[in-house]
């Protein structure tokens, strides 16, 4: 009890260091934390004379942590985390009668495929109407971790192949990729050949922007390659665009499907080998106990079951 109680033991030093590590900056820990710059360079003076290690040296323009500050990393980032947990308000969670909004991010083809039954359930929850509702974002994939950082995101979903080590992650479903185009501007038959799909120009979705891909990397592997002509952060764009347009796009097998049949388009499968993706939602660990996120997992992930 007596090291529990010690005057030592700070959660706002925590806070600081955890703070100083995600921000590898005392202006921008000190801006996350809301407080001065030299209050933050005091807490870092107080835990360096309590560890007894400088934990943060300067290199360049960033402060980068030693060996000793990141075998702190983890465990004081837990205690951060109980804590919020321990203190957290919310018990339980009801849709009907709690008012309760969520910030989704993913991409606008992933909202389409996966999240339109979740609007329809909450518009009628049974027969009574729903008080939750769902702001729906898309960003690029940095963006959308910080977001969980910062708390103005909930959730994140989609290809996560690395999250950070305060985030937690749920598989949903495998997907892969077809192409698809216009049969009166491209005058092709599924499946189609390599030949032909290198030989019409590309429209390409890169939530990142540019114009190259993984596609290219396989084109260039097999001997070939393609011209992407134009590229757009906008997947449900792309079928209004391919309406007129003779070009081809390399899209989600189940959003390729889903805009062939809305816009009546053709899909193909890609004319070469292509392993299958996995597509997950992700979240800052801090809400992983919480009622009313547990509560949008698991409608999400009842959601996924049915693609």
């Amino acid at each position: 009890m007596k090291r529990i109680h010690s005057p030592a033991l700070d959660l706002n030093l925590i806070k600081m260091f955890d703070a100083l590590l995600e921000a590898r900056s005392v202006s921008r820990a000190a801006e996350t934390l809301g407080v001065s710059q030299s209050a933050v360079s005091h807490a870092l003076g107080r835990l360096r004379t309590l560890v007894g290690d400088p934990l943060f040296v300067r290199t360049g323009g960033r402060m980068e942590p030693t060996p000793r500050a990141q075998r702190l990393a983890e465990p004081l980032r837990e205690l951060l985390l109980g804590a919020a947990r321990a203190l957290s308000v919310e018990e339980s969670f009801d849709p009907l009668l709690e008012d309760r909004s969520f910030t989704i991010c993913t991409s606008d083809a992933v909202q389409a495929v996966l999240l339109t039954g979740l609007l329809r359930d909450i518009s009628t929850e049974g027969r009574e109407e729903s008080r939750v509702s769902i702001a729906l974002r898309s960003l690029d994939p940095d963006a959308m971790l910080n977001g969980l950082d910062d708390g103005t995101i909930d959730l994140v979903i989609g290809y996560l192949p690395e999250v950070r080590r305060w985030h937690d992650r749920e598989f949903l479903y495998l997907e892969n990729h077809a192409c698809l185009f216009n049969p009166d501007l491209v005058p092709l038959a599924p499946p189609i050949s390599l030949e032909d799909y290198t030989r019409y120009p590309h429209l390409m979705p890169a939530l990142r922007g540019g114009f190259s891909s993984f596609i290219d990397d396989d084109l260039h592997a097999l001997g070939t390659k393609r011209r992407v002509a134009a590229s757009t952060t906008q997947f449900l764009a792309i079928p209004m665009m391919l309406k007129q347009t003779a070009m081809i796009t390399t899209l989600p097998t189940r959003t390729a499907q889903f805009c062939a049949e809305a816009v009546g388009l053709t899909i193909s499968p890609l004319p070469f080998p292509s392993e299958d993706f996995e597509v997950s939602m992700g979240w800052h660990r801090r809400n992983t106990g919480s009622p009313s996120h547990n509560w949008l997992r698991q409608r999400i992930l009842n959601e996924a079951k049915t693609l």
